[in-house]
């Protein structure tokens, strides 16, 4: 299990794993220094993100870490070899078990403005199991895509409303793009309307779970307890929607 949710990463409530090793995740911003600067301003109109400003004038320069990427190009065009880069903190990666599953987790750290080193480090070692699942934040983003693109097959959850579907929708077309084959579990089934299946069975999507509103499963999440220890009567369930995914996955394989 990795949790790629780093701004907000939950899994370890569920699963309570025994953290052995953590890791910390460095970015890189750039430095001007401005004794070798001759303040031409290359570099701040290189800079598609803004984070340069170049005062000549006053003979001030002003990296702002906040907007910069680390993407080097600044010091690549100073043509004074004016600029170099630091490190710093971005976040954590954490790696243990819990019971006999792997567990990975990445966590940025809330001053940091960028998702993207911590994710790409959590991404950048996977556990070495037949199975591992890469839990995603919500959404359709670049972060998402990233994690989508590292995938052999995905599972989006819904939800039967409205809104679900629009969400859905937009996450398919993330998917597809990617060329990753995909199926869909509908989170408080009996809820809602029939939206949500209409779409896949019109879209060749295979539904691989319906999760009911229950208030035993609400109740179970709330104290930490999994799904199958609240309701093991899905355990099956659970099992024929792994194999529809190894499935999927082994489907892909044979036309690459």
């Amino acid at each position: 299990y990795v949790d790629c949710d780093v701004e907000a990463p939950n899994g370890a409530l569920l699963m309570n794993p025994e953290i052995e090793h953590t890791e910390d995740v460095l970015r890189t911003v750039a430095r001007i220094d401005n004794e070798k600067c001759t303040f031409c301003g290359i570099c701040a109109d290189a800079c598609v993100f803004n984070a340069i400003a170049i005062a000549p004038a006053t003979r001030r320069t002003a990296v702002f870490d906040d907007l910069c990427n680390g993407c080097g190009v600044c010091s690549f065009v100073c043509p004074e070899d004016a600029i170099s880069e630091i490190s710093l903190r971005a976040g954590v990666v954490s790696s243990g078990t819990a019971g006999d599953q792997a567990f990975r987790e990445g966590c940025m750290d809330s001053s940091v403005p960028h998702a993207h080193p911590t994710l790409e480090a959590t991404l950048e070692t996977l556990p070495d199991r037949p199975i591992v699942v890469l839990d995603s934040e919500p959404g359709v983003t670049a972060r998402v895509a990233s994690i989508v693109r590292s995938s052999d097959v995905c599972v989006l959850v819904t939800e039967p409303t409205p809104y679900g579907l629009h969400d859905m929708k937009r996450a398919v077309g993330l998917v597809r793009a990617a060329q990753i084959p995909m199926g869909v579990v509908i989170n408080r089934s009996d809820v809602g309307d029939s939206s949500a299946v209409d779409y896949c069975r019109a879209e060749g999507i295979p539904v691989l779970l319906e999760i009911p509103f229950d208030r035993k499963i609400a109740m179970g999440y709330a104290e930490g307890r999994e799904l199958f220890r609240v309701r093991p009567d899905l355990v099956t369930k659970f099992k024929q929607m792994i194999e529809t995914l190894r499935d999927l996955s082994q489907q892909r394989e044979a036309v690459a």
